[in-house]
């Protein structure tokens, strides 16, 4: 069996806060709340390499950026009539529409993930 290896850190407030709530939260020891935070913080890390997939933030932005916008085009549809032959008929009119909608929520989306702190509508 294997030796296991202490660790001893001293933690900023705000962080001592946050450990502290997330411990609580979860029903924890210290130790057990620092060994599932520090195996999330590693796997994490860890998988950040050097070669051109996509890290995993910027998989989780195209994510969000694509879930946002897929809802915003849904509620834009659903807050319609449909009609087939207007469909059609409208088509080509509705496009700049439908463009601009899509460059609204991307730049809602950016300022989101830049840290703004109201979520977009």
């Amino acid at each position: 069996m294997s030796r296991s290896y202490p660790l001893q850190t001293s933690l900023p407030e705000q962080l001592q806060r946050d450990f502290i709530k997330f411990r609580n939260r979860e029903k924890l020891s210290d130790a057990e709340a620092a060994r599932q935070l520090l195996t999330l913080a590693l796997r994490i890390k860890l998988n950040d390499s050097d070669d051109e997939r996509p890290s995993n933030r910027e998989l989780m932005e195209e994510i969000y950026r694509v879930v946002r916008s897929s809802s915003a085009i849904t509620d834009i549809v659903h807050g319609q009539t449909f009609d087939g032959e207007k469909l059609y008929r409208d088509q080509k009119e509705s496009k700049p529409v439908r463009q601009q909608v899509k460059a609204d929520i991307g730049n809602k989306v950016e300022a989101y993930l830049s840290g703004e702190k109201k979520e977009p509508s």
